[in-house]
């Protein structure tokens, strides 16, 4: 006689928990490992919904397991599975269907882990969730602003027009808030930005499947709209992974390059996307490939603390985007209560201002841009300040001139902040960072001057032909203890440096 089959766990608990490993893992973020998803349960808005709930509760969850010492007692049962389980029965329905050994066990010990998180928990709080509109950027690789809003025109959408020059911030907020479905608007700061409504499902769209569309908040576009790399420069993004600001990267330094229709980039456009984890970086190369960033992005699979800076001298540009607590994600962060601890706290920002060193200790970077989607000031003007400290020649630049709202205290005006529930986005911080050149008298105090009274400057092409051509546009700064060589004295003894 056959032993009857064990009931399975229903599909949808299942492919929950499997979307919440691959987030844990830094696969790539819930919304499209849902998306992904989708062949395996039809059902992705029940999915997105517990998923996002285990995410909102980890911490909660993860302590009350070990408060009971759940997966002692029970070594059998899958931790993710698990998560989600409890999540509906706390969070959710509050039932479970069928008598699978999972349900049954996540029914066993419900009660014991729903009394370990009442003293920290409001099981009836209804969270504050900030209704975002959807964001998509217009992947100039593949397409125009243009032709994607002909395409749009074309399924029905329709355009909600307005003059930037006499429409203010606060209403196009109100344009925003009052998008109805079909209709778009551009974005107030971010040019090839288009938003959307609430609900507008675009996951499977055929401009997001070509490429033409990348969905990306507009928090997450600002780093890189802030530090705007010209054509032709070669950019490093020290923290990659997922991807999105890297393929904007590679955007900004094509120009009106479109990779789809072939031909060759702007000389010199390059981008070097660091990235530690392996498992990331394969999320990474995915990304880059869809928007075909890959033409002109070399990866590398290494720490970024690790790469030396003296072998990277083509680098113009940087991006520090590091890991943070996250607060500025406020409906993936929602829980008044679940804040982080001060010793976590304590050492993202001893790994943040590591990075940021790092960054500024390349050898002919121009600008660095620092972001955190965080809303700490430890972790933001908090970085900053001890940085700048240690190190000269650097200062905060202006950036996203029409943006109103800016960083905390004396002397970080020029920084920026967006908050969620006032700009409709996910919370972020965005500093760039300018070296500055030497002033004369120190110049003077470092050459050793002999001869004759003229000063003449041969071209950087005769001076050192390895070191990239300088970019139209671009200030230069001159490194006196690597380049003296370059001048020739034959006049007066002045030396007179123009920034």
């Amino acid at each position: 006689m056959k032993t009857p089959r064990a009931e399975p766990v229903p599909r949808l608990y299942k492919v929950a928990a499997n979307v919440y490993r691959d987030y844990n893992e830094g696969k790539d973020s819930v919304k499209n490992l849902v998306y992904q998803a989708k062949k395996k349960h039809p059902n992705i808005k029940a999915i997105y919904a517990l998923v996002m709930e285990a995410v909102n509760h980890a911490t909660h969850i993860d302590d009350a397991f070990k408060k009971i010492e759940l997966f002692e007692k029970e070594p059998r049962f899958q931790k993710e599975l698990a998560c989600v389980l409890i999540t509906e029965l706390l969070f959710g329905k509050k039932t479970l269907p069928g008598t699978s050994l999972p349900v049954t066990t996540a029914l066993k010990y419900h009660k014991q882990i729903k009394k370990n998180m009442e003293g920290e928990l409001n099981f009836e709080e209804v969270r504050k969730v900030v209704k975002f509109p959807k964001y998509a950027r217009v992947n100039s690789l593949c397409n125009s602003l243009t032709r994607v809003s002909r395409h749009l025109r074309d399924e029905g959408w329709l355009e909600i027009m307005y003059d930037k020059e006499s429409t203010s911030y606060s209403q196009f907020l109100e344009i925003v808030r009052n998008l109805k479905e079909s209709e778009y608007v551009v974005d107030y700061h971010i040019q090839n930005l288009i938003v959307f409504p609430p609900k507008t499902q675009l996951y499977d769209h055929a401009l997001i499947e070509d490429g033409s569309l990348l969905l990306q908040d507009k928090g997450s576009c600002m780093p890189v709209e802030a530090l705007s790399p010209p054509p032709g420069s070669c950019v490093l993004d020290a923290c990659s992974a997922p991807g999105m600001k890297t393929s904007q990267i590679a955007s900004k330094v094509c120009g009106n390059w479109v990779a789809v229709l072939g031909g060759k980039p702007p000389p010199g456009a390059k981008v070097i996307a660091v990235e530690r984890s392996t498992k990331r970086c394969q999320v990474l190369r995915d990304i880059l490939q869809r928007s075909r960033g890959d033409k002109v992005t070399t990866v590398i699979n290494q720490n970024f603390l690790e790469i030396d800076p003296q072998e990277y001298s083509e680098v113009d540009y940087i991006v520090v985007d590091p890991s943070c607590s996250g607060d500025g994600m406020v409906n993936r962060n929602a829980l008044a209560d679940s804040g982080i601890s001060q010793e976590k706290l304590a050492n993202l920002c001893f790994f943040q201002k590591k990075l940021l060193r790092h960054a500024l200790s390349f050898p002919n970077v121009k600008k660095v841009v620092y972001s955190t989607c965080s809303l700490t000031r430890e972790e933001n003007e908090g970085v900053l300040e001890e940085v700048l400290s240690d190190i000269k020649n650097w200062k905060i630049a202006e950036s996203i001139e029409s943006w109103e709202r800016r960083g905390e205290g004396e002397g970080y005006s020029a920084c920026l902040r967006t908050l969620p529930y006032e700009d409709l986005c996910n919370g972020f911080f965005v500093a760039v960072l300018e070296r500055t050149c030497e002033n004369s008298d120190s110049l003077q105090e470092k050459f050793s001057i002999k001869e004759e009274p003229s000063l003449e400057v041969k071209s950087e092409a005769e001076s050192n032909p390895l070191k990239a051509k300088k970019k139209k546009g671009d200030s230069e700064c001159i490194d006196t203890e690597n380049n003296s060589e370059k001048f020739s004295i034959k006049e007066e003894p002045s030396l007179e440096v123009k920034s």
